[in-house]
Order: structure tokens, then C-alpha cells, then sequence
């Protein structure tokens, strides 16, 4: 394995063209790991957003696992999703007790959480008042954001990079806006399905079929939007439909066990299957042909199935297509389709995917992935305001100590009033439209037919400045820190 080469250009390299969007930066190129002040940055970055921000969601879900404790005690395993269903939800809000996720993510969270269930049973306080519980139920998705770091590593192995390259990879991933918004800023447990999808990339580079299944099966059940992964990685692999089928069958095969282990038991709830409204979500968005409508997400998707179907894919550009394929599949998902705020972490890995396959594309890709998570975040803000402020988020987390929310004090929520309902779809339009373009252009940058210059472009240097990446950072971290100054204002 060669190492990097570190050197610092001044000049374009014969047959280029200088510094243009789809063609390598001609720019001083990084030929190091990121330094203590780069990890340091970060780390403070992340620290703050977790001790700062709570979404709603996250004690809910808590109380869903601590409930299958007490099933467990009674002996009503198979009574857990009423019996969820029905609960006191606590301090956290006051939203009906929806339990959509499959028994086994459940029985992980109910592992993490048996302190913060003895501790309630033991103080008859609920975990939302206590600022070190909040922490220790927040550290749960603490745990796979570091295996997918781990997995990020592992790819760039496979991928056969310098352990430098690695880390940058690792570095880029850990400091997206789609990573901050998703889990650092709303806490939701989707980084479960990360963690699980990089290992099943990983097992795909490898070529472990069973590995492949299996840890995509894992991320399946966390959240069923890892098919669009796990199908354009599959349909370049294998052509004939009865394995395509097959193989998609024992993906789901975890998620399938546990709806017909909790059959009777999930029928007895109010919204029953939560994938009901997923499904709906892929058709929120349409195309009027002429008094009928088509899926947005519907045609984008089949487009990138059919490209990856129909690709006769080189060994050279294996790493090159995965990286496509997960940029297409979630890209078609995230602008085809209505998407929860949180679901934007799943759009993480690109970033540090894109520096293990196209380093030489280091600069354009950080600007275009910083677009793009900064358009999605926007959206988010304007579409579910009431997530970021203190009204569903922050007050149980540290800034609520430092300034306990008053109703019609959040600035956050005063500046959205203050905006007409034309104002806020125009608003919406653009930032979508933004976020299309950004994705877009990323999937051309990254395209996998350019992988005739992959030797050259996959184990060179960054072609990027340290600066450029600075600038990434502070993006995000303005962004990703303004809801809590509003709230503290």
C-alpha cells in the first residue's frame, strides 16, 4: 500500500485545468490526520450540542424501553406495544404514546437505560428532571456514532487507504450538518441505522454476502429507508430478479419477525404499523401529468435502480459505486419524499465516503455537502420549528437549567410568526430546490464512470486547504448553535 504522497502545489499539473468545479483543486493539498486543534474544534463542537439539545422524541422513547422491564416482570412480553401505548409519557410532552419501532430495538435501548429505570423506581422522579439521566439516555446514540466511525475506518481499509485518509474520513463524517442536525441536535436513535449501514458496506466492498445481509438486516430494523442502500448495492451485484428478491427478503427478515412475533399485540394499538405513514411519506411529493400524479420519489428511485441495475461494474470502481449508490439512493429520498428532521443523518457518511474514493475532489465536496445540510436544515427549521426551540426541545438539557422555558419567550418561535404562511412555502421552495441542486451536482462530481482516473483521484492527497475545512466547520457549528442562542436571548 503506498502512502500518501504530501506536497504542496502552486502550479496545475499538466493536462488540468486549474481550481474549476468538476475538475481536481489545484490548491496546497493536505498530507496529514487531522491535528489535536482540527479533533479538538470538533470534539467541543459536539460536546456542547449534546448537553444542549433533546428532542422530545428521546424521552419517549426512553419510556417505551423502561416499560419492557416491567412487562418483562409480569410476565406480558407480548402485551409490551399496549401496554407502551397507554403509559404516562412524563415531563417530556404530551403527544400520544406512538411506539413504531420493531421489539429489538427496544430490548437495545432497555439494556443502556436499566440505571436510568432504577433510578426513576428508585427516586419516583422521571428521567426528563435530572440533567445526569437526560446525558446518560442521550450517550446511548452516543455508542454507534462511534462504531460508524469505527466502520468508517474499517471501509477505508477495504477501500486499501492510508490510515491518515481514514481519519480525515472519519473527521468529515463526524462534523456534517446532516450528522448535527440529525443526532446532536434532535438525539433521535436513526445513527443505530448508520452504524449498522456502514458495516454493511463495508461487508459489500469485501464481498461477504452474509455479512452484507446480515448488518443491513440490522439496519433495517431500526428504520426501513436502509433499502435504498441496501437495493442499488445489491442490483450491482446480482441481476436475476429471483435473488434480488431473495436476498431483499432475508434483509427484512428482522424487522419481519418481530411484526409477526407482535402481531396481535400491534394490532391492538392505535397506529398499529408506523411503516403505514412511511409509505405515505414516498408519495407526499407528486408530478401533475395532466390530472394524474406520479412519485417524485418513485421516479428518482428507479432511476438510480435501473442505472445501478443495468452497470457492469468494474473491481477498480467498486468504492466508487457504493459511494454513488447510497449518495442516489437517500439523495432521491431526501427530495423526492417528505423526511422527518432527524432522518438527515442517514446523508452523513457521503461526506466521509467521498474523501476515501475522490480526495482530489476534497474541496468541492466539503463546500456542496455543507450546502446542502445547511438547505436541509432549513427546511427542517421551517417545517417543524417547534423541534428546535424550547416549546419540544433544549429545556431539559443544560440551557434549560441555565433559563427554564416560559411559554411565548422563544425567540426562535417569535421570528417563524413573524413570517407569512407565502412567505414560508417560497422560502421552503428555495432551500428545496437548493438542496436538489447541492445533492445533484454531488452525484456528478462523484460519478462512478469517472472511476477510469480512480487510481489517480482515490489514493492521492486531500486537494484541499486546511482553511477550506475550517470554514466547514464554523459553518456548521454557526448553524448548528444558533437555536440555542435564540433560546438563551
Amino acid at each position: 500500500m503506498s502512502a500518501l504522497k504530501f506536497s504542496v502545489r502552486e502550479t496545475p499539473r499538466a493536462g488540468t485545468r486549474p481550481g474549476g468545479l468538476f475538475t481536481p483543486a489545484q490548491l496546497p493539498v493536505l498530507e496529514r490526520a487531522p491535528s489535536k486543534w482540527e479533533w479538538g474544534g470538533l470534539g467541543l463542537l459536539l460536546a456542547v450540542c449534546l448537553v444542549s439539545y433533546s428532542y422530545t422524541d428521546l424521552p419517549l422513547i426512553v419510556r417505551h424501553s423502561l416499560n419492557l422491564w416491567d412487562c418483562l416482570g409480569r410476565g406480558e412480553l407480548f402485551r409490551f406495544y399496549q401496554t407502551a401505548t397507554l403509559l404516562p409519557i412524563g415531563d417530556a410532552t404530551a403527544q400520544t404514546g406512538e411506539v413504531p419501532y420493531d421489539i429489538w430495538v427496544y430490548l437495545l435501548l432497555a439494556v443502556w437505560n436499566l440505571p436510568v429505570y432504577l433510578w426513576e423506581n428508585l427516586s419516583g422522579l422521571t428521567c426528563e428532571s435530572n440533567l445526569i439521566a437526560m446525558i446518560w439516555v442521550r450517550l446511548a446514540a452516543v455508542l454507534p456514532f462511534v462504531g460508524a466511525n469505527w466502520a468508517m475506518l474499517g471501509i477505508a481499509q477495504a477501500m486499501g487507504r492510508p490510515r491518515q485518509q481514514g481519519l480525515w474520513a472519519c473527521w468529515m463524517f463526524s462534523g456534517s450538518l446532516f450528522l448535527m442536525n440529525g443526532l446532536f441536535m434532535l438525539g433521535q436513535i436513526d445513527i443505530f441505522n448508520v452504524c449498522f449501514t456502514l458495516l454493511g458496506l463495508r461487508a459489500w466492498l469485501n464481498r461477504d454476502t452474509k455479512g452484507f445481509i446480515g448488518w443491513f438486516a440490522l439496519a433495517i430494523t431500526f428504520k426501513m429507508y436502509a433499502l435504498m442502500v441496501f437495493l442499488p448495492l445489491l442490483l450491482l451485484e446480482e441481476k436475476r430478479l429471483w435473488r434480488i428478491g431473495g436476498y431483499t427478503a432475508a434483509a427484512c427478515s428482522l424487522s419481519l419477525a418481530s411484526k409477526l412475533l407482535f402481531l396481535k399485540d400491534k394490532m391492538a394499538t392505535p397506529t398499529q404499523f408506523d411503516e403505514r405513514r412511511f409509505i405515505r411519506f414516498l408519495f407526499d411529493r407528486n408530478l401533475s401529468l395532466g390530472g394524474s400524479y406520479l412519485s417524485v420519489f418513485v421516479v428518482l428511485f428507479a432511476a438510480a435502480a435501473l442505472v445501478c441495475w443495468l452497470a457492469r461494474m468494474e473491481d477498480s470502481a467498486r468504492p466508487a459505486w457504493a459511494l454513488w449508490a447510497m449518495l442516489a439512493g437517500y439523495g432521491s429520498f431526501f427530495v423526492g419524499a417528505a423526511t422527518y428532521p432527524y432522518w438527515a443523518v442517514v446523508l452523513a457518511p457521503c461526506a466521509g465516503l467521498a474523501l476515501l474514493v475522490w480526495p482530489g475532489f476534497a474541496k468541492e465536496g466539503a463546500l456542496l455537502e455543507l450546502v446542502a445540510g445547511a438547505a436541509y436544515l432549513g427546511c427542517s427549521v421551517l417545517n417543524y420549528t417547534a423541534v428546535y426551540s424550547g416549546e419540544y426541545n433544549l429545556r431539559w438539557m443544560l440551557l434549560g437549567r441555565l433559563k427554564p422555558w416560559q411559554q411565548g419567550e422563544d425567540l426562535l418561535l417569535k421570528l417563524m410568526e413573524m413570517l407569512s404562511e407565502g412567505a414560508l412555502e417560497n422560502a421552503e421552495a428555495l432551500l428545496l430546490a437548493i438542496l436538489a441542486a447541492a445533492l445533484g451536482a454531488m452525484l456528478v462530481l462523484y460519478a462512478p464512470w469517472r472511476a477510469d482516473r480512480l487510481e489517480k483521484q482515490g489514493r492521492g492527497p486531500l486537494a484541499t486547504d486546511a482553511g477550506t475545512l475550517w470554514v466547514r466547520l464554523a459553518g456548521t457549528a454557526v448553524l448548528a448553535l444558533l437555536p440555542a442562542v435564540l433560546y438563551l436571548v
